[in-house]
Parts: structure tokens; sequence; C-alpha cells
């Protein structure tokens, strides 16, 4: 799933000035409650669309932490897609001037795991990433619309790169449109039940331990592939950190994950994802899953509500190790 390598600027890395990993950035800066959920400890402007960001990946956690089979020792993937919506959304408020209180879509996610990390030593690992910025729509002096294009490498390894698009809107213009096309007020990830309904598919089966990092219930095998929903317990503290009137585009790549490994074995590896956000994944009405491997090396996702595709994720694997 190569990405275009033209946007990085190669002497952003030579000429950028160092960056630290003492401490965290403000939550706020990246759409978190919970201080043990920012991952991303610096930030710096280079030029008008040139940032650097740096993270402190946790040596443990219960989620981003919490994955089995090949690669176990190696950063998540997960974990470093968090790192990237981070960082752009930290670039979004900082070097955009978007709003604290606009709302956030992502439309386009795509991130290729190009290098191996090096081996874990005994301090946490330091994640560096570089970013490019093309502001793709603007109106009124105000960002709507930018892509990002970020580079991400550890001790001198490029790990792999990661291409964002997101839309930006005044909370209040958000909220008119949401109604609209909803006809009704969303509902809050709060109003989830605690243990969603369905039969929650085995840890082991998605490359998980801890039964609550589950993301699918009621999978069965279909013709060509497998079938499931969403089923996220409404307590979860990652993926729920602060309440939602929607699930999110970091709960469908979960998902799109689980279901990759459901339809290819959990033996495979991940090697990226290639997704698109069509509209909403609502909250109060099933999310239906389907996944069947296309190639030897990738496994085509969708999601449907009421009928229609809310996204589609292409989530790259290998049996190579």
């Amino acid at each position: 799933m190569p990405l275009p390598q033209s946007a990085l600027a190669p002497e952003a890395a030579t000429t950028a000035p160092a960056l630290s990993y003492r401490r965290t950035v403000d939550r706020g800066d990246v759409h978190r409650w919970a201080v043990s959920e920012v991952f991303l400890t610096d930030y710096e402007d280079l030029t008008a669309d040139k940032y650097l960001a740096a993270a402190q990946l946790p040596p443990a956690h219960y989620y981003f932490g919490d994955h089995t089979g090949p690669g176990a020792d190696a950063p998540d993937s997960m974990l470093l897609l968090e790192c990237c919506r981070q960082a752009a959304t930290c670039i979004a408020h900082r070097g955009l001037g978007i709003a604290r209180d606009s709302a956030f879509h992502v439309t386009d996610w795509t991130l290729d795991l190009t290098g191996a990390a090096p081996p874990a030593h005994d301090r946490p690992r330091e994640l560096n990433i570089t970013a490019a910025v093309t502001r793709s729509r603007v109106r009124s002096g105000t960002v709507r619309a930018a892509r990002y294009v970020l580079e991400l490498s550890q001790g001198g390894t490029v790990l792999g790169r990661c291409d964002i698009s997101a839309c930006y809107s005044p909370s209040e213009e958000a909220e008119i449109v949401r109604r609209y096309h909803r006809k009704s007020t969303p509902p809050l990830s709060g109003s989830l039940p605690t243990l969603p309904p369905g039969t929650p598919v085995s840890p082991a089966d998605v490359a998980r331990r801890d039964p609550t990092n589950v993301a699918l219930a009621d999978a069965r095998h279909v013709a060509g592939g497998v079938a499931a929903v969403i089923a996220v317990p409404s307590g979860h503290r990652t993926h729920f950190d602060h309440p939602q009137d929607h699930y999110t585009a970091m709960i469908l790549m979960e998902a799109a994950r689980q279901a990759a490994l459901l339809a290819a074995g959990s033996g495979v590896r991940i090697t990226g994802y290639r997704s698109r956000f069509a509209r909403f994944a609502e909250l109060d009405a099933p999310v239906r899953v389907s996944a069947v491997r296309r190639t030897s090396n990738e496994v085509a996702v969708r999601f449907r509500q009421h009928g229609t595709i809310a996204s589609e994720i292409a989530v790259g694997i290998s049996e190579e190790f």
C-alpha cells in the first residue's frame, strides 16, 4: 500500500530541532480527556506546511498493548494509527488554527508499514513523526479540510507512512447537518449497553487477550468471507475516552483489523490499512461488517448501516515474518 513520497521533504529530518519526550502535550490538543491516553509529547512548526511531532509509546497499555501473534513485540498498528491521529489533531489546532470546539470528520486514512521496528529495550519506544500538510479547502480564511502525510520513524528506522484527510466544521454547523441527515439528535456513547448484545468473538481469534477489547459479535463464515456486527462496550476507556455520537474512525479501523483476522486467520501480520469513510456509523442501529480476502495480501472490509455503505477499509496482511 505505497504512499506518495514527494509530499515529505527529505531535508525536514536534518534541519529539525530536537523534540522532547519528557511530558505529554495538552490533552485538549489531541481530543483526549485522560492524560494516560495521550502519547504525543512534543510538536514543532518547521514551515507553513511542514511539522514535526514526537510520541512516547507506552510499554504497557490495556488496549494498545493487548495484542498477540506475529509482530506482538513491535508497536501495534492501532497504536501507530492513534499516534498519527494525535499528531494530525495537534497540527490542526496549533498549526492550522482549527477551533477547539470544531467537529472533525476523517474522510480517508491510509497506513503503510514499511519497516521492522528496532528491538525493544529497557526504555519506552520513542516515535518521531514528520508531517507535510496540504490545506485542501479554505473558506473565509478558515481551513475547512486538510491532508496530512506523515512519516513514522524510530531510532532512525522508518516504520511506515500515514496519509489522513479530514474535514472541519464549526460545532453549530456540524450539529445542524447531523440532525438534518438523521432527522433526530444522535445519542451519545453512554447510552450503549455495558455489555453489547450478541455473542462476542473469541479474543484469541482476533489477536487480543482481553475480551473487553473485542469489537465484533455474532461472527459467522459466509460465502467468500466473514460477516459480523460491531459490538463495543460503552465503558471502553480508549474508544470512549470521552462521549461520542458515532462509532469513530479508530473503532472502525479496529473492527476492520479484527474482521480481517477472522477472514485470513489470526496468524497473519497486519501491514497496513487503506480506508474511506463515506458517512457516520451511527450508534443506535446495527453496523454490519463483511470481510473478504481478495488477494494473498489484502482483505476487503465493508461496513453497512441501513443497507448503505458507511465505510470501506482494505487491510494489508502478510504471512511472512
